[in-house]
């Protein structure tokens, strides 16, 4: 693809994105390292128009890169005012279907300009002011993202529909990730329940996720959130649902309804 079909493809996927209708997969993209399916995101996202605010961590458990024959995580952009505060009550007429996935989510602090060259997991720890319990929202279009191409997916933000954050945080010093138990509720009833399915150590998550910024000429600022990865499979929401729980042990509850 050419810088041309990619800001008229991108284009058409932004609109698509705003008028909630289904994406044309961009085709032609490669593989490993998706230099193309970043340079798609890039223009994707200055077509959709809105601040970024953070990034999320996709395919960054073993199961998922063995899926889709890759040794490193994807990432994708979080816009600025999709991300929303526990309690939330979204309209469903703003998703074609909503799928959650609960996770932990690291907020940048000043330490995060103080970086340079490679990111460790010392690093990541003087770059991270708390944690927060989360839930990513995404919107697939009536696609998988596991029967697309990675690239394809990575091209469309991983779908990314914006994050719900609970108001509890902890420092990242005192995450007991080991032990942290992550129930998921939908209308009241438990459908998942889970100890220590972290994809990675968030420490780890946010290191990878500011070498690949600085790798691509981007830079996290202090403020930005970062999802590091989801404890439970992926779950699609019913039309008939209506609210979610997630509970972290050690960390706190996070919620939101649609209406």
């Amino acid at each position: 693809m050419t810088t041309s079909t990619f800001d008229t493809a991108a284009k058409a996927v932004a609109e698509a994105r705003a008028s909630v209708s289904v994406y044309e997969l961009p085709q032609g993209l490669g593989g490993a390292p998706f230099d193309e399916a970043y340079a798609f995101q890039d223009a994707y996202v200055a077509a959709v128009g809105k601040p970024v605010a953070g990034y999320k961590l996709a395919v960054n458990g073993a199961p998922q890169q063995k899926h889709f024959g890759v040794d490193a995580p994807a990432a994708a952009r979080i816009f600025a005012g999709e991300v929303h505060d526990s309690g939330v009550a979204l309209p469903k007429a703003d998703y074609d279907a909503v799928s959650i996935e609960p996770e932990i989510a690291a907020v940048l602090g000043e330490g995060v300009s103080a970086l340079f060259g490679t990111v460790d997991r010392a690093g990541a720890l003087a770059a991270i002011d708390r944690f927060h319990p989360a839930i990513e929202l995404i919107d697939q279009r009536g696609y998988a993202v596991p029967a697309l191409e990675l690239a394809q997916a990575i091209a469309l933000n991983v779908f990314n529909a914006g994050i719900v954050l609970g108001p509890e945080s902890i420092a990242p010093g005192d995450l007991d990730l080991a032990s942290m138990q992550v129930t998921l509720d939908i209308d009241g009833a438990r459908v998942g329940d889970t100890v220590n399915t972290a994809p990675q150590h968030p420490l780890d998550a946010v290191a990878w996720l500011l070498n690949h910024l600085a790798a691509h000429g981007l830079k996290a600022e202090p403020g930005m959130v970062i999802m590091c990865g989801t404890h439970l499979p992926l779950m699609t929401l019913k039309p008939e649902n209506s609210r979610v729980d997630v509970q972290m042990s050690g960390l706190g509850a996070v919620s939101f309804s649609l209406s």
